[in-house]
């Protein structure tokens, strides 16, 4: 049929902002994303999730705080754990997966050195992890040690195989994350106009002061650092304001092609 559309992954870069774009099959494949309560990061999530989605790619959410970005997620059918044993079973599954991956394609005889999940015509795994510090904080001591653990097998083996990380956090301390975690994730956004300079520091890896021109957070607005493009003053991408047609949309993107996978 003329005009039908024909499903197929694709790993092109995923726009921001002008130039400025999420490149998912390179060294930036794991985000991490710091921002204020109200400067606008569901939003981006949600963005970040439908585009994604519109990629083929399966898309798997932790939603510590029971937000309305969980409840969308649940809603057009994307896999969300909540609550710690959720998180840990969530996490567990997808190194278990990684690591099949690897076994299969990576260890064989004659495998390509260069290799990776674009190449082997694979889809991608992608964790958007919201409130990072807040599932922390709400595990005990060896939970929390176990989902650390986890998030570094992922952090550190995950791009080839194509298991990326997109983890958020209100503020970021120096000792709030493993330096294996926040040292892999580099593409880094942050958003709003009240940050402090250490969560500046600790997201962007410079100082306010250390910026051409002054400060430019707000609702949406902020930076981002890539390994392509250094740091970029970004506007993020707006989704409809409408929740029908916002819910819509994305279901669509979900819908595009082959059935879309787990918690459907």
């Amino acid at each position: 049929m003329a005009g039908k559309y024909i499903p197929g992954l694709n790993y092109a870069p995923i726009p921001i902002y002008g130039e400025i774009s999420w490149h998912i099959t390179n060294e930036g494949i794991h985000m991490l994303n710091t921002a204020p309560s109200g400067s606008g990061k569901t939003m981006y999530l949600n963005y970040l999730m439908g585009m994604l989605l519109k990629n083929q790619h399966r898309v798997y959410v932790v939603d510590a705080k029971n937000s309305s970005f969980g409840m969308l997620a649940r809603h057009i059918g994307v896999q969300v754990a909540a609550n710690t044993d959720e998180i840990i079973q969530l996490l567990t599954a997808l190194v278990c997966e990684m690591e099949e991956r690897y076994s299969k394609y990576f260890s064989v005889a004659g495998a390509d050195i260069d290799a990776n999940f674009a190449t082997l015509g694979l889809e991608g795994h992608f964790l958007i992890f919201d409130e990072v510090l807040s599932a922390l904080s709400a595990a005990g001591k060896k939970e929390k040690a176990e989902i650390e653990r986890l998030l570094e097998q992922l952090a550190l083996k995950g791009r080839a195989a194509g298991f990326g990380l997109v983890l958020s956090a209100q503020k970021l301390n120096a000792t709030d994350l493993p330096k294996a975690i926040t040292e892999q994730c580099q593409t880094r956004i942050i958003l709003g106009k009240v940050v402090s300079d250490e969560t500046f520091h600790q997201s962007t890896g410079l100082y306010k002061k250390d910026l051409a021109h002054a400060y430019r957070g707000g609702v949406g607005k902020g930076y981002a650092v890539t390994p392509q493009s250094g740091i970029s003053y970004i506007e993020t991408p707006l989704m409809p304001h409408n929740s029908r047609d916002y819910i819509s949309l994305l279901k669509e993107l979900r819908d595009r092609g082959t059935p879309y996978g787990e918690g459907r």
